[in-house]
């Protein structure tokens, strides 16, 4: 019985509190709030955008910390989720985004419970859930919402489970690389270019030699264990989707006794087909 009202007492603070943002929320007339250690700070952007620029940029915003959302659908709870924040209340919520949250143990309160986020004049399913609909964890979520392919994070899953080092995905076929290096990047380049024009691509590692390449041969999507800033920076001054579990400064050679031998032949190189050729004139082994 003590037990019971201690818990109730709690449970009715934690609601109390949840109520306070909501009102804030409110009165303030903006999308979400974020209290972080008692500093609280209001987003008004449409949608996820918000999340998506916070996770982003400043996730230290969001860890730990207690978030008012004005809606919360499968999107937002992927993002509060990988963002790891501490409680979430909102006026309404969906079904899959409680679902979500709870299984990552994250307390939500909300004054309404709805089965799915609908557009704007309730037609549809909101665009952004509706592309959702087959993703499974909220890491998948936000691959998706950042514009990636769950195609490629199954590529990097399997290249980690057969210790491959490269696969590449274009036109429905799937191809399986087993070289150090960059030699199966630059021999698709040299020999076969139309199975890097489009394609995806999941690398063991990327640094500034393996980018250029992909870079060249017009590859759009790029999945990858570990990238470095420098092959990341490239990539995505091509307009090029990267989705690194890591980022380092630079990669390194096998004895990891300074950078990785291609890497180091391109560090005052800027232009992609200059890299290409310098790379094309090293030895295959290094």
């Amino acid at each position: 019985m003590i037990f019971a009202i201690a818990l109730a007492v709690l449970l009715t603070g934690c609601m109390s509190k949840s109520e306070k943002m909501l009102q804030a929320l409110d009165e303030q007339g903006v999308g979400m709030l974020i209290d972080n250690n008692g500093q609280v700070t209001s987003y008004n952007a449409p949608g996820v955008e918000d999340l998506l620029q916070l996770t982003a940029n400043e996730p230290e915003r969001l860890k730990g910390a207690v978030v008012a959302d004005r809606r919360v659908g499968k999107a937002a709870a992927s993002l509060l989720i990988t963002g790891g924040v501490k409680s979430v209340c909102t006026p309404l919520l969906s079904t899959p985004a409680r679902q979500m949250l709870e299984e990552a143990g994250i307390p939500v309160h909300a004054r309404e419970e709805i089965p799915f986020m609908v557009n704007r004049d309730g037609t549809d399913l909101c665009p952004r859930e509706k592309k959702l609909l087959e993703a499974a964890t909220p890491e998948e979520c936000v691959l998706i919402l950042r514009g990636g392919s769950l195609v490629g994070k199954q590529m990097l899953d399997m290249l980690n489970q057969q210790g491959l080092s490269l696969l590449v995905y274009n036109d429905t076929t799937l191809t399986t690389h087993t070289d150090r290096g960059v030699r199966d990047l630059l021999n698709l380049l040299a020999e076969q270019p139309e199975r890097l024009k489009g394609a995806i691509v999941a690398d063991k590692l990327i640094g500034k030699a393996a980018a250029a390449i992909m870079a060249a041969g017009g590859v759009v999507e790029v999945h990858t264990n570990l990238i470095c800033t420098a092959g990341r920076e490239l990539l995505e001054k091509e307009g090029i989707k990267v989705f690194a579990r890591e980022e380092v400064p630079q990669i390194l050679n096998r004895d990891r006794s300074g950078q990785c031998p291609f890497d180091a032949q391109l560090n005052e190189i800027e232009s992609i087909d200059e890299c290409v050729k310098v790379l094309q004139n090293m030895p295959a082994r290094l």
